[in-house]
C-alpha cells in the first residue's frame, strides 16, 4: 500500500493534484436514501448480516407496504455544495491527506432506500460491492430497466471500447455516467461486472484486474475537478493488458479533471450529455412497481417546469414522489396531487413554515413530530408518545383530567393527517415524515441531544407494534443521513455523533451499524471519517468510552474496505483512551484486520512508518496498536503475531515494534503490556516451536546487533521488569520453568550488552 502522496497508474507514478478539497459524495434521501441516477444501489448481500434487528422477537411485517420504485440510485450533489469540514475536521483532513491517502483513486458508494429494511443487510451489500464482488445479474438487470439513451450514442461507447478496451466517460454534472458505464459493459460482457476495489491513494495498474472477459469500472468521480497528470497516457498503456484478457475498463470522472490528466488521449474518451428530463421522468414512472402512467404527469405544466433542468437524480427523486403521491391518494384529486409532488421536491419547507407559525403550542407540535417519528402507530401510542417526547424535551405538560384539551381527532386533524379504520395515524403526503424529522432537526439543534435520547427510548416502547419498533431505528438511520448531506460544517456529524452516542448504551449494533453506514455512503462517508479520526484522538471525557466501542466496532467491520484508512483510527482510538471496554474492542478490530493474510505486511508497512514518524502523537498511536496486537492470542495461547511464524522468519518487524514498546513503556497502560509480555513468555514456556522466536525477538527488542553499541539500560530494565512480574522469584522452592526461561533470556542479554567486554583467553599479570 503506498504511503506516498502520489497515484500509481500502470506502475507509473503520478504526482499528486493540487486539489486537497475533499470531493463532496452523494447521500441518501430516504429512509437510506434515495440515490443517483448514475451510482447504483449495492448488492443483494452474499454475506451473513452482522448484528440483528431491532427487538428480535419483533418479527411481523409492516401492514403497510410502500410501492417500490425500482431506480438507479441518485447522483451525488455538486461538491460545491459543500464546505470543507470546520474545526475538527479540517485538521483531520489535511493529517490525513499524508496518512491515508484521501482524495485518490477511490470507489464510489450509494446506499439505497431502505423503507425499513435492516441497516445491516444493506452495510453487507455495500461492503460486498465495494470489495469488487461480481456484481448480481438481477441487480444488473434492474439497473439497466430505466436507462434510456440513443442508439448513436451507445454505439459511439461501443465503439471505443472494442477498439481501446479502455472507456473514459466524463461529464461536467452527474448525467448517469454509472448507468451508462453499467450498460456499455454489460453489452460486450454480459453480467461479468466488477468494481475495481481500490482503497483511497493505492497503487493502480491494470495488471491487478484478473479474469478473462470481465467489465471493470474504476470511479473517479469524486476526485474533485482535478486528476493527477498524466492518467490518460497511463491508462492507454494499461490497456495492453486488458486487451489480452479480453476485459474492459470503463473509467468514471469530471469533465475539467479529465482535461487536465487527458495528455493527448482523448479517443479513449466520451463526454456523455444530460439525457432528457422528461424521458427520465417517464422510463422511471412506467418501470415502477406497481407502475405508473407518465403521460398526465408529463403533460401538467407544474411538473413540466419542476423537472426543467434538472439532473438526472433529481429527476428521481420527483417519479419516487409522484409514485408515493398516487400510492399514498390513489382516487386523489389530480391537481393536489401534483401540489403534494411539488411541495415534497422542497421538502415540505414551506408548508411546514407556515405550520408551525401558526402553531405555537408545542402540545401541537409535540404531536406531530411524535407522529413522524412513529408513523404507522396506534393513536393512543402516539398520544401517550407525544407526552413523553414533551418531558423529554425540557417541558412541564400541564396536566388534562377528564376532557381538557384536544383529543386524538382534533390533533390527528391539526396536523394534516388521517385516522386509519385500524386507528392508526396516517400522513397522505409523500416524504412528509421525513420532511417533519428533517424541519425540527434545522428548527431546534439545541433539543437534538433530547430528542435522539427519547427515539431511542421509543425502540422499547412495548405499546409500538412490531414492525414500527422493528423499523425506527432504521429509519432514523436514514433521515439522519438526509439531513447530513444538505448541511455544511461540522453541523452535519455532530448530530452523527448525538445520535450514535445516545444509541451506544441502549442499542449498542444500531449505533455501530450508524457509523459503518455513514462512513460508506459517499454523501457522508469523506467528512464523517475525518470526523472519527478527529475523534478517535480525543480523551475519554470528550469522547465517552461507550461511542468509541462503537466507534470501534464500525472501524472493524470498515477495515474490509478501508484496512489502512481504519487502521490509523484504531491507533489513534487505542492512544487516547484509559478504559478497559475500548481497549478490548480496538484489541479484537485489530486482530480482526491481522486475521486476513492480505492486509499482514500492509499492518508491518504502516506500523513501522508511524512508528518512525517525527510527531510524537503517531509513534505513540502506531506503539499502542502494536501492543493491543502483542497482547492477543489464539485459543491455545499462540500469539497472534506468530501465528504465521513461516512469513517472517527474522523476525525483525516484530523485534523493532517491541523496542518501541520498551522505550515508550512509561506512556503505555502497564496492565496490557505486562498482558503481551507474559502471552509471549508463556506461549515461549509452553510451546517448544516457539521458544527460539520469541527469546530471539526480546532480545533483539533490548539490543540489536546490527546496531547497538552502547549498554541501553531503559529497554533492558524496562523488560527485566517486565520478566520478573511475569516469573517472581520464589526463594524456598526450586526454579520453576518460568523462572528458568527468565534468567535464560536475561543471561542472553547480559552476553549482547555491548558494554560488557568480549571474553577471551585469560592473561596472568606478571
Amino acid at each position: 500500500m503506498s504511503t506516498e502522496n502520489s497515484t500509481m497508474v500502470g506502475e507509473r507514478t503520478i504526482p499528486p493534484t493540487e486539489n486537497t478539497t475533499p470531493p463532496t459524495e452523494a447521500l441518501p434521501s430516504h429512509s437510506l436514501a434515495e440515490q443517483d441516477a448514475e451510482a447504483p444501489s449495492p448488492p443483494p448481500p452474499s454475506l451473513p448480516v452482522a448484528g440483528t434487528a431491532l427487538g428480535a422477537d419483533r418479527s411481523q411485517p409492516s401492514p403497510v407496504a410502500r410501492p417500490a420504485l425500482d431506480v438507479p440510485p441518485s447522483p451525488a450533489p455538486d461538491s460545491s455544495r459543500y464546505d470543507l469540514p470546520q474545526a475538527e475536521e479540517k485538521g483531520s483532513a489535511e493529517e490525513e491527506w499524508k496518512a491515508d491517502h484521501d482524495g485518490r483513486i477511490s470507489v464510489d458508494q450509494r446506499l439505497g432506500r431502505n423503507d425499513g429494511v435492516n441497516i445491516g443487510v444493506q452495510i453487507v451489500q455495500a461492503i460486498n460491492r465495494l470489495r469488487g464482488d461480481l456484481l448480481p445479474p438481477k441487480w444488473i438487470a434492474e439497473r439497466l430497466s430505466t436507462y434510456e439513451r440513443p442508439d448513436h450514442e451507445r454505439d459511439q461507447l461501443r465503439s471505443i471500447l472494442n477498439r481501446e478496451h479502455v472507456l473514459v466517460l466524463h461529464a461536467s454534472e452527474s448525467a448517469g455516467r454509472y448507468t451508462a458505464a453499467l450498460a456499455a459493459l454489460h453489452r460486450e460482457v454480459g453480467n461479468n461486472i466488477r468494481h475495481v476495489r481500490r482503497e483511497p491513494g493505492e497503487v493502480f495498474a491494470a495488471e491487478g484486474l484478473e479474469g478473462q472477459g470481465v467489465g471493470w469500472i474504476l470511479d473517479l468521480r469524486d476526485e474533485g475537478d482535478r486528476l493527477p497528470s498524466g492518467v490518460g497516457p497511463a491508462l492507454r498503456q494499461d490497456a495492453l493488458h486488458l486487451k489480452r484478457s479480453g476485459s474492459y475498463l470503463i473509467v468514471l470522472t469530471d469533465t475539467e479533471a479529465w482535461r487536465h490528466a487527458s495528455k493527448g488521449t482523448d479517443a479513449l474518451a466520451h463526454a456523455l450529455p444530460l439525457p432528457a428530463s422528461k424521458e427520465v421522468l417517464r422510463a422511471h414512472l412506467e418501470k415502477a412497481t406497481p407502475p405508473v402512467k407518465a403521460a398526465r404527469w408529463l403533460d401538467d405544466s407544474k411538473i413540466a417546469g419542476g423537472i426543467a433542468g434538472r439532473l438526472p437524480a433529481e429527476v428521481v427523486e420527483w417519479a419516487r414522489a409522484i409514485c408515493e403521491a398516487e400510492y399514498l391518494n390513489p382516487d386523489g384529486d389530480f391537481k393536489d396531487l401534483v401540489d403534494a409532488v411539488v411541495q415534497a421536491a422542497e421538502d415540505w419547507r414551506t408548508r411546514l413554515l407556515e405550520w408551525h407559525t401558526e402553531h405555537e403550542d408545542s402540545a401541537h407540535r409535540n404531536y406531530l413530530l411524535a407522529a413522524s417519528v412513529l408513523d404507522g402507530a396506534p393513536v393512543e401510542t402516539i398520544y401517550a408518545a407525544a407526552g413523553t417526547l414533551a418531558e423529554a424535551l425540557g417541558e412541564t405538560p400541564a396536566p388534562r383530567p377528564g376532557q381538557q384539551g384536544l383529543g386524538v381527532i382534533a390533533l390527528t386533524h391539526e396536523i394534516k393527517a388521517d385516522l386509519s379504520d385500524e386507528d392508526t395515524v396516517c400522513f397522505r403526503r409523500p416524504g412528509y415524515v421525513e420532511a417533519v424529522v428533517d424541519y425540527f432537526w434545522a428548527d431546534r439543534p439545541h433539543l437534538i441531544q433530547k430528542f435522539t435520547r427519547w427515539t431511542a427510548d421509543q425502540t422499547s416502547n412495548k405499546d409500538l407494534p412490531d414492525d414500527v419498533a422493528n423499523q425506527l431505528a432504521s429509519r432514523v438511520t436514514g433521515w439522519a443521513l438526509k439531513y447530513m448531506r444538505g448541511k455544511r460544517g461540522k453541523r452535519a456529524t455532530e448530530l452523527l455523533r448525538e445520535i450514535a452516542g445516545q444509541w451506544a448504551q441502549p442499542l449498542p449494533e444500531q449505533a455501530r451499524d450508524l457509523l459503518t453506514v455513514a462512513a460508506l455512503d459517499t454523501g457522508t462517508g469523506r467528512r464523517v471519517r475525518d470526523a472519527y479520526l478527529a475523534w478517535a484522538r480525543r480523551s475519554d471525557q470528550d469522547i465517552p468510552p461507550y461511542l468509541k466501542v462503537a466507534l470501534a466496532e464500525a472501524c472493524e467491520r470498515l477495515a474490509d474496505i478501508y484496512p489502512t484508512m481504519m487502521l490509523l483510527r484504531l491507533t489513534e482510538l487505542a492512544a487516547h483512551t484509559d478504559n478497559e471496554d475500548v481497549t478490548n474492542a480496538v484489541g479484537q478490530a485489530l486482530t480482526t484486520l491481522w486475521d486476513q493474510p492480505k492486509n499482514r505486511k500492509d499492518i508491518q508497512s504502516q506500523l513501522a512508518e508511524w512508528s518512525r514518524s517525527p510527531e510524537k502523537g503517531r509513534r505513540t498511536a502506531a506503539h499502542h496498536a502494536f501492543l493491543h496486537l502483542a497482547a492477543r492470542t489464539t485459543e491455545d495461547g499462540s500469539p497472534v503475531l506468530l501465528a504465521s511464524a513461516h512469513e517472517d522468519m527474522h523476525r525483525a518487524w516484530q523485534a523493532a515494534r517491541w523496542r518501541g514498546l520498551l522505550v515508550d513503556h512509561g506512556k503505555l497502560p502497564p496492565s496490557l503490556l505486562q498482558q503481551a509480555l507474559t502471552a509471549w513468555m508463556n506461549a515461549a514456556t509452553h510451546m517448544q516451536d516457539l521458544q527460539d522466536p520469541i527469546l530471539t525477538i526480546l532480545q533483539h527488542a533490548v539490543y540489536d546487533p546490527q546496531a547497538d553499541t552502547v549498554y541501553a539500560a531503559d529497554r533492558y530494565l524496562a523488560l527485566n521488569h517486565l520478566l520478573f512480574a511475569w516469573a517472581p522469584v520464589q526463594s524456598l522452592r526450586p526454579p520453576s520453568e518460568q523462572e528458568v526461561l527468565r534468567d535464560q533470556l536475561l543471561l542472553a542479554l547480559r552476553n549482547a550488552d555491548p558494554a560488557v567486554p568480549a571474553s577471551g583467553p585469560h592473561v596472568p599479570e606478571d
